[in-house]
């Protein structure tokens, strides 16, 4: 197994190195240590660095990740490379082509590409750099980002239990797929909503696509007949449709990964923070410092990677007014009770052994 080294511990370095300008000189270029081809030149500069992923779309993890991709290229001075991909095979393909292409770091945006970058980082380990976003591989020489997305949930489905009339039990949420990776959102949600309506009862549908607003559509309606007045949606591209069906069947509802609060639909109370354009400028910035490894680190509330809208981020769109003053406070202070590890959900059991 690899080495799982402390977020904390390696943002502190990450922030020293860039208040100090350590490797911004031109004088060293990251990664693999080469000198910069002049004096004054940005450490990137010669440098091709690839994001592999899924097709973006209406995917705010993806298209974040982009975003993260270009604002460090601007930063550094290397030439940024997007490749989106159909399918499994399309990964395979093109992250070999990549590495026969001379890309110096090639990096796995999501899940999709864990298996297919596990297999070209362990056929070609010494020609280029590896890293990978949102998943875990064995290969010794790809550096694994996750994150513990369950703390998210949990503060969602706090705000969740708060926001419904008194006396509702039922509680829904329409994921893409189901599988352990959607069970530590699952998770967090229904542990968060416990706290306050310890006999909740939930309902899931699985979209099954990334980009599917209108059958997410169509299993929000579906739960919303149940009696569903908070459905939670982690349907990456198909959150529009879960928000359309909020603003048609006034239930109340969440998205994920960025702020997609909207003054024009007050039924989206908040959205669970995955912040995506931070974790690859964090992982540019480790690049181009002297402290680049392939330790695995897991990102979470206390890292600032995770979190909720009007908790631990600020939005420029109102609070609901169904959450009171004294109602945010309390999911606050959740959120710093997870951050300092008063509340400990780091240990996701299997789904086959939790308690719905």
């Amino acid at each position: 197994m690899k080495k799982i080294i402390s977020a904390i511990l390696m943002m502190s370095m990450i922030l020293t190195f860039a208040l100090t300008g350590c490797g911004g000189n031109g004088s060293e270029s990251a990664g693999s240590g080469e000198s910069s081809s002049s004096p004054g030149a940005m450490p990137g500069e010669g440098k091709r660095i690839a994001l592999v992923s899924d097709i973006a779309g209406t995917q705010v993890f993806v298209l974040s990740m982009i975003d993260g991709l270009n604002a460090s290229a601007e930063k550094y001075g290397f030439e940024p490379i997007v490749v989106e991909c159909a399918d499994s095979a399309a990964y395979e393909d093109n992250i070999r082509a990549l590495v026969e292409e001379g890309t110096d770091l090639i990096i796995g945006g999501g899940w999709l590409s864990a298996d297919p970058l596990n297999k070209i980082a362990s056929e070609f380990p010494d020609k280029a750099e590896y890293a990978l976003i949102d998943s875990e591989v064995e290969a010794e020489n790809v550096k694994c980002i996750s994150y513990r997305e369950q703390e998210g949930a949990y503060l969602i489905g706090k705000i969740a239990a708060s926001v419904v009339d008194e006396g509702t039990t039922m509680f829904g949420a329409v994921h893409v797929t189901q599988g352990p990776s959607s069970f530590k959102w699952r998770y967090g949600y229904m542990e968060g909503v416990k706290t306050i309506i310890p006999e909740a009862k939930f309902v899931f549908n699985y979209v099954g696509n990334y980009n599917d607003p209108a059958q997410a559509k169509e299993s929000a309606l579906l739960q919303s007949e149940q009696g569903c007045q908070f459905i939670n949606s982690a349907a990456a591209g198909g959150d529009i449709g879960v928000f359309e069906a909020a603003l048609e069947k006034n239930f109340y509802t969440s998205g994920q990964d960025v702020d997609l609060t909207d003054p024009d639909n007050p039924y989206i109370v908040s959205c669970q923070i995955k912040d995506t354009k931070a974790t690859v400028e964090y992982l540019m910035d480790m690049y181009f410092s002297a402290d680049w490894d392939t330790d695995d680190i897991v990102l979470g509330v206390a890292e600032g990677a995770i979190g909720a809208v009007h908790i631990t981020h600020e939005s420029p769109n109102p609070i609901s007014d169904r959450l009171s003053e004294e109602e945010i406070s309390a999911v606050k202070q959740a959120a710093e009770d997870i951050g300092n590890g008063k509340i400990d959900l780091a240990n996701v059991p299997d789904e086959e052994n939790y308690q719905y």
